[in-house]
């Protein structure tokens, strides 16, 4: 059987890779084409007839690998995004993988295009944390409307009460009256338009169903590239705000990381569906815990607190609130517990956890 060629995909300005199967059935690179080849610093020698994980380093090479291994396993096209360290810097990669058949029907070979997204995606989690910053600000706004119409009613109250048996001596005390009250009206106005502005601004529907483990995978591959920690998750698919999702999840793993005191820390990432609506994401870590500060911020009276380590423990009260959701510290013995809820619902039923190293 002859050999397709593929290099004419060396003058694409974008990097194309094709997938044939080794012996054991297994997803190989038998093509990557030059804008890949360059993008990554190999030849095409270091490249073909070896699995992801021979070819990128760390975590992130059997994310990619077990990717690859389930669109091989279903013989069906499909896309995923990744995050992948390439020339000493994490770049998110969007790929399309094309399942091309025999003339049996059979899966021959996959045809994979990969597009560097990483501003995208920044741009999308910068957005998704300016709104919920936006979000606050808007309900202190709504707030403090809210209170304003007490004082400004009372201001027409005094007025109506001033007019009652008024005598009009002619030196334009009536028309001062009538002057507070036309000024409280404007002011009732101005204060129910506010409310009214606050409480229209909605965030965007951002719910879709996605993989939780992928997602995992990924954040774990930002944070820990090398495998220095390890980690297990359910492999379970859910309908949520992946963003939202993505953020807390990625700023809770980095401060159970950099604050655990530990060369090597252990965490559990789960996720449970609390009612018919609504999830229970939790993070578990094995090292020092929090301190008094940090639990005290997410009690049921907690107020403005201090950022505490990355993103901080503010700013995920915060995102999760925009999106109706909330935080929560737990102690414990060793270690330390963050559960955030958030709407949204279990799709797939198998919750067994798998570990990631």
């Amino acid at each position: 059987m002859q050999t397709k060629d593929f290099s004419s995909y060396d003058f694409v300005d974008e990097a194309i890779f094709v997938l044939k199967a080794d012996a054991a059935g297994r997803p190989i690179y038998h093509f990557l084409n030059a804008c890949g080849l360059n993008s990554l610093g190999k030849t095409l020698d270091q490249v073909r007839d070896q699995p992801a994980y021979e070819i990128f380093t760390g975590r992130a090479a059997y994310s990619v690998y077990r990717r690859q291994c389930r669109a091989w396993s279903d013989a069906q096209s499909t896309e995923y995004e990744v995050a992948l360290p390439i020339k000493d810097a994490t770049t998110w990669v969007h790929t399309r993988l094309r399942a091309v058949y025999d003339d049996a029907g059979a899966l021959s070979y996959m045809v994979g295009t990969s597009k560097d997204i990483t501003d995208h995606r920044e741009q999308i989690q910068a957005q998704a944390m300016a709104h919920a910053a936006a979000r606050e600000m808007e309900d202190l706004v709504c707030l403090a409307a809210h209170d304003l119409r007490s004082p400004i009613g009372n201001l027409k109250t005094l007025a109506s009460v001033m007019r009652q048996d008024f005598v009009d001596h002619g030196d334009g005390k009536v028309q001062l009256i009538d002057m507070i009250d036309k000024i409280a009206d404007k002011a009732l106005s101005v204060v129910s338009d506010i409310m009214a502005q606050a409480l229209a601004a909605n965030a965007p529907d951002q719910t879709t169903t996605f993989d939780f483990g992928a997602l995992c995978d990924d954040v774990m591959v930002l944070l820990d590239p090398m495998r220095s920690h390890s980690a297990e998750f359910p492999r379970v698919e859910v309908q949520a705000d992946y963003t939202v999702v993505q953020i807390i999840l990625r700023n809770l793993i980095d401060n159970a990381i950099k604050f655990s005191g530990k060369p090597s820390v252990h965490i559990q990432i789960g996720v449970t569906q609390m009612n018919a609506q609504r999830l229970v994401f939790s993070v578990l870590d094995d090292g020092d815990g929090f301190g008094d500060v940090a639990v005290n911020a997410y009690g049921p009276d907690a107020g403005p607190v201090e950022s505490i380590g990355g993103y901080g423990l503010l700013g995920v009260r915060r995102l999760a609130r925009s999106r109706g959701g909330r935080v929560t510290v737990a102690q414990r013995d060793v270690g330390a517990e963050v559960l955030f809820e958030l709407p949204g619902i279990v799709v797939g039923a198998d919750m067994q956890a798998t570990g990631v190293g």
